[in-house]
Protein backbone atom coordinates (compact mmCIF):
# COMPACT_ATOMS: atom_id res chain seq x y z
CA UNK A 1 0.00 0.00 0.00
CA UNK A 2 1.20 3.53 -0.41
CA UNK A 3 1.70 5.62 2.71
CA UNK A 4 1.29 8.62 1.47
CA UNK A 5 -1.80 8.21 0.06
CA UNK A 6 -3.81 11.02 1.09
CA UNK A 7 -7.77 11.71 1.00
CA UNK A 8 -8.73 12.25 -2.58
CA UNK A 9 -6.36 9.26 -2.95
CA UNK A 10 -8.31 6.96 -0.88
CA UNK A 11 -11.73 8.42 -2.30
CA UNK A 12 -10.62 7.57 -5.88
CA UNK A 13 -9.65 4.20 -4.77
CA UNK A 14 -12.19 3.13 -3.14
CA UNK A 15 -14.79 4.58 -6.14
CA UNK A 16 -11.88 2.29 -8.02
CA UNK A 17 -13.34 -1.05 -6.06
CA UNK A 18 -16.78 0.12 -5.78
CA UNK A 19 -17.11 0.54 -9.82
CA UNK A 20 -15.16 -3.01 -10.31
CA UNK A 21 -17.07 -4.79 -7.78
CA UNK A 22 -14.38 -5.21 -5.64
CA UNK A 23 -16.73 -4.64 -2.37
CA UNK A 24 -14.99 -7.14 0.33
CA UNK A 25 -11.82 -5.24 -0.13
CA UNK A 26 -13.44 -1.80 0.11
CA UNK A 27 -13.61 -2.00 4.35
CA UNK A 28 -10.23 -3.85 4.81
CA UNK A 29 -8.80 -0.36 2.45
CA UNK A 30 -10.39 2.27 4.32
CA UNK A 31 -9.25 0.79 7.94
CA UNK A 32 -5.92 0.63 6.70
CA UNK A 33 -5.61 4.03 6.53
CA UNK A 34 -7.79 4.89 9.67
CA UNK A 35 -6.17 8.15 10.48
CA UNK A 36 -7.23 9.29 7.05
CA UNK A 37 -10.41 7.82 6.87
CA UNK A 38 -11.58 9.19 10.54
CA UNK A 39 -10.79 12.71 9.73
CA UNK A 40 -12.97 12.60 6.08
CA UNK A 41 -16.66 12.45 7.08
CA UNK A 42 -17.40 11.24 3.43
CA UNK A 43 -14.96 8.05 3.38
CA UNK A 44 -15.97 7.58 7.54
CA UNK A 45 -19.38 6.87 6.11
CA UNK A 46 -18.48 4.85 3.07
CA UNK A 47 -16.77 2.88 6.27
CA UNK A 48 -19.96 2.39 8.34
CA UNK A 49 -21.78 1.82 5.47
CA UNK A 50 -19.79 -1.34 5.15
CA UNK A 51 -21.51 -2.61 7.98
CA UNK A 52 -24.74 -2.54 5.67
CA UNK A 53 -23.01 -4.82 2.76
CA UNK A 54 -22.11 -7.15 5.41
CA UNK A 55 -25.42 -7.69 6.34
CA UNK A 56 -27.10 -8.18 2.67
CA UNK A 57 -24.55 -10.10 1.76
CA UNK A 58 -24.61 -12.69 4.58
CA UNK A 59 -28.71 -13.02 3.97
CA UNK A 60 -27.93 -13.67 0.26
CA UNK A 61 -29.56 -10.57 -0.74
CA UNK A 62 -28.65 -7.79 -3.80
CA UNK A 63 -26.19 -5.88 -1.78
CA UNK A 64 -25.73 -2.16 -1.54
CA UNK A 65 -22.74 -1.48 -3.61
CA UNK A 66 -24.07 -3.09 -6.56
CA UNK A 67 -27.02 -0.43 -6.42
CA UNK A 68 -25.06 2.22 -7.29
CA UNK A 69 -22.18 3.38 -9.44
CA UNK A 70 -19.49 5.20 -7.28
CA UNK A 71 -18.71 7.13 -4.19
CA UNK A 72 -20.37 9.80 -5.23
CA UNK A 73 -24.01 8.19 -5.96
CA UNK A 74 -23.45 5.91 -2.79
CA UNK A 75 -23.19 8.71 -0.39
CA UNK A 76 -26.33 10.84 -1.86
CA UNK A 77 -28.50 7.65 -1.62
CA UNK A 78 -27.71 7.69 1.98
CA UNK A 79 -28.01 11.35 2.42
CA UNK A 80 -31.21 11.48 1.05
CA UNK A 81 -32.55 8.19 2.89
CA UNK A 82 -31.73 9.51 6.36
CA UNK A 83 -32.85 13.33 5.42
CA UNK A 84 -36.56 11.12 4.69
CA UNK A 85 -36.54 9.51 7.56
CA UNK A 86 -35.33 12.58 10.11
CA UNK A 87 -38.23 14.56 8.41
CA UNK A 88 -41.20 11.70 9.28
CA UNK A 89 -39.41 11.93 12.62
CA UNK A 90 -40.05 15.45 13.32
CA UNK A 91 -43.53 15.45 11.92
CA UNK A 92 -43.52 16.04 8.44
CA UNK A 93 -45.42 13.19 7.58
CA UNK A 94 -45.93 14.52 4.26
CA UNK A 95 -43.15 13.42 2.91
CA UNK A 96 -44.23 9.35 3.72
CA UNK A 97 -45.23 9.12 -0.28
CA UNK A 98 -42.00 10.27 -1.70
CA UNK A 99 -40.16 8.16 1.13
CA UNK A 100 -41.60 4.65 -0.20
CA UNK A 101 -41.75 6.00 -3.35
CA UNK A 102 -37.59 5.94 -3.05
CA UNK A 103 -37.47 2.85 -0.86
CA UNK A 104 -39.34 1.17 -3.80
CA UNK A 105 -37.00 3.33 -6.65
CA UNK A 106 -33.79 2.58 -5.11
CA UNK A 107 -34.51 -1.30 -3.79
CA UNK A 108 -33.79 -0.64 0.09
CA UNK A 109 -33.59 -3.55 1.89
CA UNK A 110 -34.75 -3.86 5.45
CA UNK A 111 -30.87 -4.51 6.41
CA UNK A 112 -29.88 -0.70 4.96
CA UNK A 113 -32.96 0.66 6.14
CA UNK A 114 -33.14 -0.66 9.51
CA UNK A 115 -28.99 0.30 9.66
CA UNK A 116 -29.70 4.17 8.72
CA UNK A 117 -32.17 4.57 11.19
CA UNK A 118 -29.68 3.05 13.94
CA UNK A 119 -27.04 6.12 12.58
CA UNK A 120 -29.88 8.84 11.87
CA UNK A 121 -32.64 8.45 14.36
CA UNK A 122 -32.94 9.01 18.14
CA UNK A 123 -36.74 8.68 18.80
CA UNK A 124 -36.75 4.90 16.07
CA UNK A 125 -40.03 4.03 18.24
CA UNK A 126 -41.99 6.79 17.16
CA UNK A 127 -40.59 6.98 13.54
CA UNK A 128 -41.76 3.33 13.06
CA UNK A 129 -44.75 3.88 14.63
CA UNK A 130 -45.15 6.11 11.33
CA UNK A 131 -44.37 4.47 9.08
CA UNK A 132 -45.94 1.49 9.85
CA UNK A 133 -49.28 3.28 9.36
CA UNK A 134 -51.01 3.43 5.89
CA UNK A 135 -48.74 5.83 3.71
CA UNK A 136 -51.62 6.76 1.34
CA UNK A 137 -53.09 8.65 3.93
CA UNK A 138 -50.48 10.61 4.47
CA UNK A 139 -49.75 11.81 0.85
CA UNK A 140 -50.02 15.63 1.03
CA UNK A 141 -47.58 17.12 -1.00
CA UNK A 142 -45.29 19.92 0.10
CA UNK A 143 -46.28 22.92 -1.39
CA UNK A 144 -49.61 22.49 0.28
CA UNK A 145 -47.86 22.34 3.73
CA UNK A 146 -45.36 24.83 3.09
CA UNK A 147 -48.37 27.40 1.95
CA UNK A 148 -50.49 26.55 4.74
CA UNK A 149 -50.94 29.71 5.90
CA UNK A 150 -53.83 29.09 8.78
CA UNK A 151 -51.04 27.19 10.37
CA UNK A 152 -48.38 29.40 9.99
CA UNK A 153 -50.22 31.92 11.79
CA UNK A 154 -51.19 30.06 15.04
CA UNK A 155 -49.35 32.00 17.47
CA UNK A 156 -49.77 35.64 16.05
CA UNK A 157 -51.04 36.72 19.62
CA UNK A 158 -48.06 35.71 21.13
CA UNK A 159 -45.78 38.16 19.59
CA UNK A 160 -46.48 41.89 21.41
CA UNK A 161 -44.16 44.32 19.47
CA UNK A 162 -45.50 46.72 17.32
CA UNK A 163 -44.12 46.59 14.27
CA UNK A 164 -43.47 49.83 12.30
CA UNK A 165 -40.71 49.15 9.54
CA UNK A 166 -40.18 45.90 6.93
CA UNK A 167 -36.74 45.79 9.27
CA UNK A 168 -38.15 45.28 11.91
CA UNK A 169 -41.07 42.88 10.87
CA UNK A 170 -38.08 40.63 9.02
CA UNK A 171 -36.57 37.21 9.91
CA UNK A 172 -33.62 36.56 8.32
CA UNK A 173 -32.01 33.31 8.25
CA UNK A 174 -28.10 33.34 7.21
CA UNK A 175 -26.49 30.14 5.99
CA UNK A 176 -22.69 30.39 4.89
CA UNK A 177 -22.40 26.89 2.66
CA UNK A 178 -20.28 24.46 0.46
CA UNK A 179 -23.02 21.79 0.01
CA UNK A 180 -26.09 22.60 -2.14
CA UNK A 181 -27.57 19.52 -0.50
CA UNK A 182 -27.27 20.12 3.49
CA UNK A 183 -28.25 23.72 2.89
CA UNK A 184 -31.52 22.44 0.44
CA UNK A 185 -32.39 20.45 3.73
CA UNK A 186 -31.77 23.02 6.18
CA UNK A 187 -34.06 25.88 3.97
CA UNK A 188 -36.62 23.15 3.82
CA UNK A 189 -36.60 22.96 7.60
CA UNK A 190 -36.50 27.05 7.96
CA UNK A 191 -39.84 27.19 5.63
CA UNK A 192 -41.54 24.65 8.07
CA UNK A 193 -41.43 26.75 10.40
CA UNK A 194 -44.68 28.52 12.21
CA UNK A 195 -44.38 32.40 11.14
CA UNK A 196 -46.21 34.62 13.18
CA UNK A 197 -48.88 36.86 12.11
CA UNK A 198 -46.92 40.63 10.63
CA UNK A 199 -43.76 39.35 10.13
CA UNK A 200 -41.88 37.67 7.15
CA UNK A 201 -38.39 35.36 6.96
CA UNK A 202 -35.84 35.68 4.21
CA UNK A 203 -33.00 33.01 3.63
CA UNK A 204 -29.53 34.13 1.70
CA UNK A 205 -26.77 31.39 1.47
CA UNK A 206 -23.07 32.33 1.15
CA UNK A 207 -21.12 30.40 -1.16
CA UNK A 208 -17.50 30.11 -1.49
CA UNK A 209 -16.99 32.43 1.61
CA UNK A 210 -13.22 33.08 2.28
CA UNK A 211 -13.97 32.52 6.03
CA UNK A 212 -17.41 32.02 8.10
CA UNK A 213 -16.73 35.56 9.50
CA UNK A 214 -16.30 37.06 5.99
CA UNK A 215 -19.40 35.35 4.82
CA UNK A 216 -21.04 36.22 8.09
CA UNK A 217 -20.20 40.07 7.69
CA UNK A 218 -21.29 40.31 3.70
CA UNK A 219 -24.65 38.55 4.12
CA UNK A 220 -25.33 40.52 7.30
CA UNK A 221 -24.42 44.05 5.38
CA UNK A 222 -26.56 43.17 2.78
CA UNK A 223 -29.95 42.34 5.12
CA UNK A 224 -31.91 45.03 6.91
CA UNK A 225 -34.02 42.48 8.82
CA UNK A 226 -34.04 43.52 12.31
CA UNK A 227 -33.00 39.72 13.68
CA UNK A 228 -31.13 38.00 12.16
CA UNK A 229 -29.92 33.91 12.74
CA UNK A 230 -26.94 32.64 11.74
CA UNK A 231 -26.88 28.87 10.99
CA UNK A 232 -24.35 25.75 9.97
CA UNK A 233 -25.84 24.36 6.55
CA UNK A 234 -25.91 21.53 8.33
CA UNK A 235 -28.48 22.48 11.11
CA UNK A 236 -31.74 21.66 10.97
CA UNK A 237 -34.52 23.35 13.29
CA UNK A 238 -36.60 20.95 13.73
CA UNK A 239 -39.00 22.85 16.59
CA UNK A 240 -42.03 24.44 14.69
CA UNK A 241 -42.46 27.15 17.22
CA UNK A 242 -39.04 29.01 17.01
CA UNK A 243 -39.77 31.79 15.82
CA UNK A 244 -42.47 32.46 18.04
CA UNK A 245 -39.91 31.84 21.12
CA UNK A 246 -37.19 33.57 19.66
CA UNK A 247 -39.16 36.73 19.35
CA UNK A 248 -40.69 36.19 22.72
CA UNK A 249 -36.86 36.05 24.54
CA UNK A 250 -35.63 39.31 21.88
CA UNK A 251 -38.57 41.35 22.91
CA UNK A 252 -38.38 40.45 26.65
CA UNK A 253 -35.22 42.37 27.04
CA UNK A 254 -33.29 44.56 24.53
CA UNK A 255 -30.47 44.16 26.65
CA UNK A 256 -30.09 40.19 25.23
CA UNK A 257 -27.96 40.68 22.26
CA UNK A 258 -28.19 36.86 20.97
CA UNK A 259 -29.89 34.02 21.70
CA UNK A 260 -28.40 29.87 21.18
CA UNK A 261 -29.11 26.62 21.79
CA UNK A 262 -26.18 25.18 23.88
CA UNK A 263 -23.21 27.81 25.26
CA UNK A 264 -20.79 27.86 28.22
CA UNK A 265 -21.58 30.53 31.43
CA UNK A 266 -17.81 30.92 31.74
CA UNK A 267 -15.33 30.18 29.03
CA UNK A 268 -11.72 28.88 30.83
CA UNK A 269 -8.31 29.96 30.28
CA UNK A 270 -7.76 27.21 27.54
CA UNK A 271 -10.62 29.31 25.44
CA UNK A 272 -11.96 25.59 24.48
CA UNK A 273 -16.07 26.29 25.15
CA UNK A 274 -16.51 22.52 25.60
CA UNK A 275 -14.06 21.95 28.47
CA UNK A 276 -16.56 23.92 30.61
CA UNK A 277 -19.72 23.86 32.20
CA UNK A 278 -22.84 24.53 29.53
CA UNK A 279 -26.14 25.03 29.07
CA UNK A 280 -28.66 23.81 26.60
CA UNK A 281 -29.92 20.83 24.65
CA UNK A 282 -29.39 19.40 20.70
CA UNK A 283 -29.97 16.18 18.62
CA UNK A 284 -25.97 15.93 17.22
CA UNK A 285 -25.28 13.13 14.78
CA UNK A 286 -21.92 11.94 14.46
CA UNK A 287 -22.39 9.52 11.36
CA UNK A 288 -22.56 6.53 12.83
CA UNK A 289 -24.96 7.65 15.52
CA UNK A 290 -27.39 10.34 16.66
CA UNK A 291 -27.52 11.15 20.47
CA UNK A 292 -29.15 13.67 22.52
CA UNK A 293 -27.10 16.25 24.01
CA UNK A 294 -28.76 17.42 27.04
CA UNK A 295 -27.52 20.24 29.67
CA UNK A 296 -30.68 21.58 30.72
CA UNK A 297 -31.05 25.33 31.73
CA UNK A 298 -31.98 25.79 35.86
CA UNK A 299 -33.44 29.42 34.78
CA UNK A 300 -35.40 30.12 31.86
CA UNK A 301 -32.77 32.28 30.00
CA UNK A 302 -29.52 31.46 31.39
CA UNK A 303 -26.75 34.02 30.86
CA UNK A 304 -23.27 32.42 28.87
CA UNK A 305 -20.27 33.46 27.60
CA UNK A 306 -20.30 31.56 24.45
CA UNK A 307 -23.01 29.96 22.10
CA UNK A 308 -22.11 27.08 19.74
CA UNK A 309 -22.08 28.18 16.18
CA UNK A 310 -24.51 26.03 14.84
CA UNK A 311 -27.21 28.52 15.65
CA UNK A 312 -26.84 32.04 16.98
CA UNK A 313 -29.49 34.89 16.65
CA UNK A 314 -29.22 38.27 17.33
CA UNK A 315 -31.15 41.36 17.37
CA UNK A 316 -28.28 43.72 16.72
CA UNK A 317 -25.76 43.87 13.97
CA UNK A 318 -21.62 43.80 15.30
CA UNK A 319 -19.24 43.45 12.95
CA UNK A 320 -17.60 39.69 13.18
CA UNK A 321 -13.93 39.63 13.78
CA UNK A 322 -12.75 38.46 9.97
CA UNK A 323 -9.52 41.04 10.90
CA UNK A 324 -8.33 38.19 13.51
CA UNK A 325 -10.42 35.21 12.79
CA UNK A 326 -10.25 34.19 8.85
CA UNK A 327 -10.70 30.54 8.73
CA UNK A 328 -13.67 28.23 10.14
CA UNK A 329 -13.09 28.34 14.03
CA UNK A 330 -13.69 30.19 16.98
CA UNK A 331 -15.43 32.73 15.03
CA UNK A 332 -18.85 32.14 17.20
CA UNK A 333 -16.83 32.54 20.58
CA UNK A 334 -15.23 35.87 19.08
CA UNK A 335 -18.91 36.95 18.44
CA UNK A 336 -20.22 36.62 21.52
CA UNK A 337 -17.42 38.34 23.60
CA UNK A 338 -17.89 41.46 20.87
CA UNK A 339 -21.67 41.51 21.73
CA UNK A 340 -20.68 41.30 25.63
CA UNK A 341 -18.07 44.30 25.07
CA UNK A 342 -21.15 45.97 23.69
CA UNK A 343 -22.76 45.70 27.09
CA UNK A 344 -24.96 42.96 25.43
CA UNK A 345 -26.49 39.83 26.88
CA UNK A 346 -25.65 36.39 25.01
CA UNK A 347 -28.01 33.72 26.77
CA UNK A 348 -29.81 30.21 26.24
CA UNK A 349 -33.43 29.44 26.86
CA UNK A 350 -34.44 26.69 29.09
CA UNK A 351 -35.89 23.83 26.50
CA UNK A 352 -38.38 20.86 26.84
CA UNK A 353 -36.33 19.11 23.60
CA UNK A 354 -33.63 20.35 21.55
CA UNK A 355 -34.40 22.91 18.92
CA UNK A 356 -32.14 21.46 16.20
CA UNK A 357 -30.50 18.46 15.07
CA UNK A 358 -26.97 19.57 14.38
CA UNK A 359 -25.67 16.72 11.78
CA UNK A 360 -21.91 17.14 11.74
CA UNK A 361 -20.25 14.27 10.92
CA UNK A 362 -16.85 14.26 12.46
CA UNK A 363 -15.39 18.24 13.02
CA UNK A 364 -12.27 19.45 11.14
CA UNK A 365 -9.83 20.36 13.76
CA UNK A 366 -7.25 21.41 11.66
CA UNK A 367 -7.00 25.13 12.17
CA UNK A 368 -8.41 24.41 15.55
CA UNK A 369 -5.38 25.07 17.87
CA UNK A 370 -3.98 27.95 15.70
CA UNK A 371 -7.63 29.85 15.98
CA UNK A 372 -7.07 28.99 19.98
CA UNK A 373 -4.44 31.01 20.62
CA UNK A 374 -5.74 34.13 18.72
CA UNK A 375 -8.78 33.57 20.70
CA UNK A 376 -6.97 33.59 24.22
CA UNK A 377 -4.93 36.16 23.60
CA UNK A 378 -7.49 38.70 22.53
CA UNK A 379 -9.98 37.95 24.85
CA UNK A 380 -8.69 35.78 28.15
CA UNK A 381 -5.59 36.74 27.94
CA UNK A 382 -5.53 38.71 31.37
CA UNK A 383 -8.22 36.22 32.84
CA UNK A 384 -7.59 34.84 36.42
CA UNK A 385 -9.74 31.72 37.61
Amino acid sequence: MDMDMDAVQLKHKTDEFLQNGKYDEIKALLLSYKNITEKDNDLATVCYLCTIYEQEKAAGQAVLFSKISGIEELLNRYTLLKFYLRRIEFGHEQNLDLFYRFLTQNQVTSYELMRIIDFSIVNKKKLLEVMNRDPAACAVSDIESINDAEDRGTFAADVSEEIQDEGKAEICFIICTNNPVYAEECVYYINHLIVPDGYHIDILTVEDAKSMTSGYNEAMQYSKAKYKVYLHHDTFIVYPNFLKDLLRIFQSDEEIGMVGVIGAPRIPENGIMWDAKRYGMIYEQHIYETVMLSNPCVCPLEIVEAVDGLLMATQYDIIWREDLFDKWDFYDCSQCMEFIRHGYKVVVPKTEAPWCVHDCGFLNLENYDEERKKFVEEYLIDRKG
